[in-house]
């Protein structure tokens, strides 16, 4: 899933960033590199105590790996943040992804990947939910209520991923 999921990220993140105008520099990194903590300790996708290790992780393993590049340091510094807090929202906490527009998309394609033919499968799997069951997950996500897309391009690309999985009818039906 992993490997998919950050292949998919980058293809879309380049479309966003380009779009979108938002700097390519910290959103690719961030993407590449956001979920390289569920290298240490066991992956299961919707356990809070392990999504906090796997932030934690992932910002010093990022860290590691940026600073071996020489990546700039003040880039270095905001990525490695971004990664500490890319899946607050399992905790209920959104403060952090509205103040920066870079960490806003980023969690739009995170969360659009649930949409995507691959991500669509590998989330299905991974909660152990029927099709019906996955629809109904996307459909009623906090994510919509909370941290409401941010993007034209966002919406357009998550309308877009919906439509072809033929979850929804409307617009008004999703936001």
């Amino acid at each position: 899933m992993d490997i998919d999921h950050i292949r998919w990220m980058i293809k879309e993140a380049e479309i966003v960033c380009g779009q979108e105008k938002i700097d390519k520099s910290l959103l690719l990194p961030l993407v590449i590199l956001h979920d390289v903590g569920y290298g240490v300790g066991k992956h299961v996708y919707l356990n809070k105590k392990l999504k906090k290790t796997h932030m934690i992780e992932g910002a010093k393993i990022a860290a590691k790996i940026l600073n071996k590049v020489k990546y700039s340091k003040d880039k270095t510094k905001k990525i490695c943040y971004f990664i500490s807090v890319h899946d607050n929202w399992i905790y209920g906490e959104y403060s952090s992804y509205k103040k920066d527009k870079v960490l806003r998309v980023f969690n739009d394609l995170d969360f659009i990947w649930m949409a995507s033919p691959k991500g669509f499968s590998a989330v299905r799997k991974a909660l152990g939910k029927s099709k019906k069951e996955i629809i109904s997950y996307i459909k009623h996500d906090d994510k919509h209520k909370n941290l409401p897309l941010c993007t034209k391009t966002t919406k357009t690309l998550y309308l877009n991923y919906l439509k072809n999985q033929k979850c929804f009818g409307t617009k008004k039906e999703i936001f």
